[in-house]
C-alpha cells in the first residue's frame, strides 16, 4: 500500500476516533493546500478563504467514515470540496462573478463533490509530473498559464499544449472508467 494511502487512512481513523486531534493533524497535512485553493478562488477576501478552509475541515470530519469505507484518497476529495465551496461562497457574496472554465473539465459548485468529480480528481492525482502540477494550478488554484509557466520554468505555449493534451487524455480515461462502472 503506498505511503500516501496509509497516511490518509491514519488521518481518517484519527478524525473518527479523536476529532480534535484529527482536525489538527488534517490541518497540518493539508491545511496549506486547502487555504491556497480557497484563497485563489476568493482573491481579495482572505476572511472568506479562512472560513471556507474551516468548513472543509469540518466536512472532512463529517464525511470521514464514508471516505474511509470507500477507501478514498484525501487530496482529491479535499481539493474538489474546497474549490466547490469557495465557488459557492463567491457566488453567495456576489461581490465578483465566478470565472468559469471554458474547458471540458468545469466542475459544478455542489456542496460535496459528485462521484464523477472525485474520479476526475483521482485521475488528475495520477497524472505524471509536471502535468499533474499544471492541472492542479490551472483548474483548482485557477492560476493563469503565464503564472504557471513562470513558476514551473516553462513557456506559456508549453503549458497550453500540456493542458490540451492532458484534457484529451483525461477525457478518454474518464470515459473508460465510466464505461467500466456501468458494466458492473
Amino acid at each position: 500500500m503506498p505511503q500516501k494511502v496509509k497516511d490518509d487512512a491514519r488521518l481518517l481513523r484519527l478524525l473518527i476516533d479523536d476529532p480534535e486531534e484529527g482536525i489538527r493533524s488534517l490541518q497540518r497535512e493539508y491545511g496549506g493546500l486547502i487555504l491556497s485553493i480557497a484563497a485563489r478562488v476568493l482573491r481579495g477576501y482572505p476572511q472568506n478563504a479562512e472560513e471556507v478552509a474551516a468548513d472543509v475541515l469540518a466536512a472532512a470530519w463529517q464525511n470521514a467514515e464514508k471516505l474511509q469505507s470507500q477507501g478514498r484518497m484525501l487530496a482529491p476529495w479535499l481539493t474538489v470540496t474546497t474549490r466547490n465551496r469557495a465557488i459557492d461562497r463567491l457566488r453567495r457574496e456576489k461581490r465578483r462573478p465566478v470565472q468559469e472554465l471554458d474547458e471540458e473539465l468545469f466542475l459544478p459548485g455542489d456542496e460535496d463533490p459528485s462521484e464523477g468529480e472525485e474520479l476526475i480528481g483521482l485521475l488528475v492525482e495520477e497524472m505524471p509530473e509536471p502535468d499533474r502540477e499544471i492541472f492542479l494550478r490551472r483548474y483548482y488554484r485557477q492560476e493563469t498559464t503565464q503564472e504557471i509557466a513562470q513558476k514551473l520554468a516553462l513557456t506559456p505555449g508549453a503549458v497550453k499544449m500540456r493542458l490540451s493534451r492532458g484534457r484529451e487524455k483525461l477525457r478518454q480515461l474518464y470515459l473508460c472508467e465510466m464505461r467500466k462502472e456501468q458494466e458492473q
